[in-house]
């Protein structure tokens, strides 16, 4: 792996029952510190497939897929689908998730209280997350995956149903983490999102990156 990389995936080979038809073959990429490569592709082309293999949640069957241990650990992976509690306020959200990453008590708060600051939630953290808008939402959902401070972020589909105050919050804070080192992988329907974002942007298809 080079200096600077933080993942490295070579030939991966994925399908999820044996004598199926590949999700993905022989797909290669390399994604560095700094560094936002935007993916594109039809529905079921893999590219939610392709994050979860990386984030170690989905198993594959060739190839392989290099990080250090120190990127390993500081690794987060935002799913499209939000995993939020509504019985919770948005502040309790960020905590708990912090606690499942591993971050002490003493920063918890702190952090989480800056990310709502970042996100233009500072006046919302501590309503009800039921009470909150689709678009706020997704601000609250993009930060739990934040609190880690991770060096490599897997995004599925970060703004998706944001409204537009929503969408120039995220996008902001994800350029403000490039500056600070975060690599990034971005999967987006949005019209001109991938353009705003990434640094390259590559199409999946037939299993394949082009």
């Amino acid at each position: 792996m080079m200096n600077e990389s933080l993942c490295v995936v070579n030939n991966l080979g994925l399908r999820y029952h044996r004598g199926e038809r590949a999700i993905l073959q022989g797909l290669s990429l390399s994604l560095s510190k700094g560094e936002i490569v935007g993916i594109r592709g039809e529905n079921g082309a893999g590219k939610s497939s392709l994050l979860k293999a990386i984030a170690g949640v989905l198993p594959y069957q060739e190839g392989e897929i290099l990080m250090v241990k120190e990127v390993r650990k500081t690794l987060s992976y935002l799913p499209q689908d939000l995993s939020l509690y509504d019985s919770l306020t948005a502040l309790e959200n960020l905590i708990f998730y912090g606690k499942i990453q591993g971050i002490p008590g003493r920063l918890l708060k702190t952090r989480g209280n800056w990310l709502l600051k970042e996100l233009g939630l500072s006046e919302k953290g501590r309503e009800k997350l039921f009470a909150l808008s689709g678009g706020m939402k997704r601000r609250v959902h993009l930060a739990s995956a934040l609190m880690l401070r991770p060096s490599l972020l897997l995004l599925d589909e970060p703004t998706v149903g944001c409204d537009e105050e929503s969408y120039h919050r995220i996008r902001d804070l994800l350029l403000k983490m490039k500056q600070q080192g975060t690599g990034m992988l971005l999967i987006s329907h949005g019209r001109g999102e991938l353009e705003d974002l990434a640094d390259r942007i590559l199409i999946l298809e037939q299993g394949k990156l082009s």
